[in-house]
């Protein structure tokens, strides 16, 4: 789910929509920042902004907006990925697989094609840190070490298209341990767990057929 979706759960809408934010980021547009973030990057010593990719691991994402838990996100293994959020006391859980994805409301799902996965509502790449993600970010601003949900974390602040987010990275795994931004006045986090996940794709499942024009 798009993470401007997310807030608009916090505030009890239910909405579809495909894509949004592409990593839930907000505007940096002051070019003496920018300057200084390079200088930061190249400053670094051997603090050199390379975290571990998540592909192939498995892991959940809590994620909160204004320190209220608004969603959980699964990812196996296998590449599946389920996502449950909660909004007027009933529970939304959407599971994505390689060539299908299953809307579900307690224990009835729909079953769609992948190639209509733009009317989820939810993206699993927002969630997601491959190499060519990670690439893209200019001029990684290194902020120092904190204490961060995996113990001891380097905060590094990143850009992509005009936009910025902080990472915490795990001193010792190089794994993310948390992401946070703000947007539209709301801060969101998410804190990432790697551990063993599991996912049970629906086996009884409604298919929608969609009729040919």
């Amino acid at each position: 789910m798009s993470r401007n979706l997310i807030i608009g759960l916090v505030a009890g809408a239910v909405v579809v929509v495909g894509g949004g934010a592409a990593y839930m980021l907000t505007k940096d547009d002051d070019s003496d920042n920018q300057q200084q973030s390079s200088q930061n990057s190249t400053d670094t010593g051997n603090n050199t902004f390379g975290p571990a990719s998540t592909e192939g691991l498995e892991f959940t994402a809590t994620i909160s907006v204004d320190g209220t838990q608004s969603a959980m996100l699964e990812h196996d293994d296998q590449g599946n990925t389920r996502y449950i959020a909660t909004s007027g006391g009933q529970q939304i859980e959407i599971i994505y697989t390689s060539d299908a994805y299953y809307s579900c409301q307690g224990d009835n799902c729909v079953k769609f094609p992948i190639s209509q996965s733009s009317n989820s509502g939810f993206n699993p790449g927002d969630y997601t840190y491959d190499e060519t993600k990670l690439s893209g970010y200019a001029n990684p601003a290194y902020k120092g070490q904190q204490s961060c949900p995996s113990g001891t974390c380097d905060v590094w602040e990143v850009s992509a298209g005009g936009v910025t987010s902080t990472l915490y990275v795990d001193s010792n795994t190089k794994r993310i341990a948390q992401v946070e931004s703000t947007v539209g006045g709301k801060t969101s986090k998410i804190v990432y767990e790697y551990k063993d996940v599991t996912i049970t794709v629906p086996a009884n499942a409604q298919t929608i057929t969609t009729p040919t024009p």
